[in-house]
């Protein structure tokens, strides 16, 4: 592995800061568009709720691949907004649930709105072979993490 990274070496770090450009680009641009200056994480937990309804924190932690205490934060500002409340499970009174308000839901079509006019603008001029392509490319990518990941747990 280390010969491939020796002989890859500036082709990845280009890589690396090519994502990261557009992660950036694309930060920027939810910065502008974003419903109540909430953020990207803050939308894909809206977005999440209103497509599952109520959910354990940690479930939104594994779909969204941040930490609970992340959700925590996350949640706390919907809290105060008023997009979210908490309840507890009619089934194990133990656990809390995070569920999206009215207000939360009428907000999440403004995202849905933003994050199509991103997407739009993202893809613009990518044919469907080469969108497959990228999604090739970040799935497999994607795999190596994951796979990284459960070799340093162990």
């Amino acid at each position: 592995m280390d010969k491939h990274f020796e002989n890859n070496k500036e082709l990845m770090n280009k890589l690396d800061e090519s994502f990261r450009e557009i992660r950036s680009i694309i930060n920027t641009y939810w910065g502008k568009y974003s419903i109540s200056g909430l953020g990207i994480t803050h939308a894909r937990m809206m977005t999440h709720l209103s497509e599952n309804g109520p959910t354990k924190a940690s479930h939104i932690a594994d779909k969204l691949y941040i930490t609970c205490g992340a959700v925590t934060g996350l949640s706390d500002r919907l809290l105060e907004l008023g997009f979210v409340t908490r309840e507890k499970d009619t089934n194990d009174r133990r656990v809390v649930l995070l569920k999206l308000s009215e207000l939360g839901e009428m907000h999440v079509e403004q995202i849905k709105a933003v994050r199509k006019n991103l997407m739009i603008h993202l893809f613009a001029g990518l044919t469907s072979d080469e969108m497959e392509n990228g999604m090739y490319l970040f799935d497999k990518m994607k795999q190596n993490m994951v796979t990284f990941n459960a070799i340093e747990k162990e």
